[in-house]
């Protein structure tokens, strides 16, 4: 009988937990990351983000209709009613007369009007510096999981009416770098263009040689002159008289205060500047960097690694500097843990192949592993991702 009772309230507890078939009812399951310790976050929003906000009323004048943002935490309701402010975009004017309300047991915010304006586009902000959980926990509008100022931390989503269309919404999002060219790779050509592409438009009198900085592995900085410009992406290249060296690694910085997004009037100050780390507007936004190599030697790899009596055997695509290749850079391991070995060193075609021997038996699953410090003769380390450079974090080579 006590299992029986058992059984029952475990069932019990699944099916409560279990979501409702429709979003939108009443859902008193709290989803994971809720409560005292974590930041409360929006988990949906209607309209989605830049969506036609729907006349649900046709047949009266005006647009009667309701927005409504749900949140994944039980909010403090006046926090949140007192900071919801909708300011149409269209017309710089704040919209007055919303029907605001929050029901506490779907976490859900509903913001109606009886009039909405057409043809008209709206801007709405649920301000972090009041909205607040039931445990006094901001919230985190831009959704980044990080407790941050205002107005960094508001919640920004838009919508129109009929009569307007997406595009007329302002951007909710900071631009961020969509590609950057050359990247970590390395390049022969020591006047290149070093094109950067974004993902939303910029503003060009931002997209200048003061605001993009070139330098070398010494830190001294490579003078660069503007080639073209569009409203995604630029290309810069260095002067006249100033070429790229071989053999130098070579990193752009990108001031990301100073690169702005051209964004459409009244779009929000805070999400013009560059989102250098993907993670949403910030008040202190680190600047954005890559780099790459100018070099015409290439890095040594691994060619493969295939067994042999009682050892492997490890074939590389150069002629490698045999001082690096120690027990400490080239190891064997299986199921009891190292295997150590002793190294005999051969030529196949100009290449190195070295024949690790194992100086004990061996059972279960073989991996091996070259470390990304090992060098060819021509001091270049070894490239195991095969972007050109060699001797990075993620260039060691495992097998199989």
């Amino acid at each position: 009988m006590r299992y029986l009772l058992l059984l029952g309230a475990l069932l019990l507890a699944v099916i409560a937990c279990q979501k409702p078939a429709n979003e939108l009812d009443v859902d008193t399951n709290l989803p994971l990351e809720t409560g005292a310790g974590n930041l409360p976050r929006v988990w949906s929003v209607t309209p989605s983000l830049a969506g036609m906000l729907v006349d649900d009323n046709p047949d009266a004048a005006g647009v009667q209709a309701t927005v409504t943002v749900r949140f994944c935490d039980f909010m403090d309701p006046g926090s949140v009613t007192d900071n919801v402010s909708v300011l149409n975009t269209t017309t710089n004017l704040l919209v007055n007369g919303l029907e605001i309300s929050y029901n506490a047991d779907a976490r859900t915010l509903y913001i109606r009007h009886s009039n909405w304006s057409q043809s008209s586009a709206y801007l709405l902000t649920v301000a972090t510096g009041g909205a607040r959980n039931r445990w006094g926990k901001p919230l985190d509008g831009n959704g980044n999981r990080t407790e941050e100022e205002p107005p960094y931390d508001d919640f920004l989503t838009t919508f129109y009416t009929a009569g307007s269309s997406p595009d007329s919404c302002v951007s909710t999002v900071p631009p961020r770098v969509r590609t950057f060219d050359p990247d970590t790779e390395a390049i022969d050509d020591t006047m290149p263009d070093i094109t950067v592409s974004f993902t939303l438009p910029m503003d060009t009198t931002k997209l200048v040689p003061e605001n993009f900085l070139l330098k070398d592995t010494t830190g001294s900085s490579v003078p660069l002159q503007r080639v073209w410009v569009t409203e995604n992406a630029v290309a810069f290249r260095p002067r006249a008289g100033s070429p790229l060296l071989y053999g130098m690694k070579y990193t752009m910085t990108i001031t990301s205060s100073a690169v702005l997004a051209r964004g459409l009037p009244r779009t929000p100050g805070h999400v013009l500047s560059l989102d250098a780390d993907g993670d949403g507007p910030e008040e202190s936004e680190p600047d954005y960097g890559s780099y790459f190599l100018c070099d015409t030697i290439d890095a040594p790899n691994v060619d493969g690694v295939s067994t042999t009596n009682n050892g492997l055997f490890f074939d590389f695509n150069d002629d490698m500097d045999e001082t690096t290749l120690t027990s400490a850079n080239v190891r064997v391991f299986d199921s009891e843990g190292f295997v150590p070995g002793t190294f005999v060193f051969l030529r196949v075609y100009g290449d190195t192949r070295l024949a690790y021997y194992f100086s004990r038996p061996v059972s279960g699953t073989l991996r091996a592993f070259v470390s990304s410090q090992v060098k060819s003769k021509n001091g270049r380390r070894l490239d195991a991702n095969d972007n050109g450079i060699g001797g990075e974090p993620g260039d060691d080579y495992w097998w199989p």
